[in-house]
């Protein structure tokens, strides 16, 4: 079972092809293979997916093309990989620096991996329904936190 694209935020993919691309150029296909190794199989982006980020991270310049034997070949620019040490830097001083948010994210981490684990343990489509509704609702239990949180700042 795969996540479902539409659950992954732009941003998120727009850094995981910059992080793809940090480490050496590549074609399409291997940015979509390195992705999915990093996550594991669990998520692969799709060709409709990936092809118009990687056009605006172009337009943006961030990263550039470069023809080889009929391929493209993505490469990073100096701005890419700028903005990739920025983002990196970043993500690195969140989790570093507030533990409240690090307890957060550790659970989230370890939300995922239970279900991770019992992926192929059953095919119960009730199952599944029910734990969707159950993050569907924890979701929004944090979203109106969230904007309490910034209602009462506001005032």
């Amino acid at each position: 079972m795969r996540m479902n694209l539409e659950r992954l935020r732009r941003g998120a993919l727009r850094m995981l092809i910059l992080d793809a691309l940090s480490d050496r150029s590549m074609h399409a296909y291997e940015i979509m293979k390195s992705i999915e190794k990093k996550f594991g199989g669990v998520y692969k982006p799709s060709p409709g997916s990936l092809y118009p980020v990687l056009k605006s991270l172009i337009r943006e310049g961030l990263i550039e093309v470069e023809m080889r034997e009929d391929k493209k070949i993505y490469k990073l620019t100096e701005a890419g990989k700028a903005k990739w040490r920025e983002a990196k830097s970043n993500v690195k001083s969140l989790f570093s620096s507030n533990t409240n948010y690090r307890k957060l994210i550790s659970q989230l981490f370890d939300i995922s991996l239970l279900l991770y684990g019992y992926r192929e343990k059953t095919s119960d489509q009730i199952l599944y329904e029910r734990l969707n509704r159950v993050l569907e609702e924890c979701r929004g239990n944090v979203e109106a936190i969230l904007e309490e949180s910034k209602q009462s700042k506001e005032e």
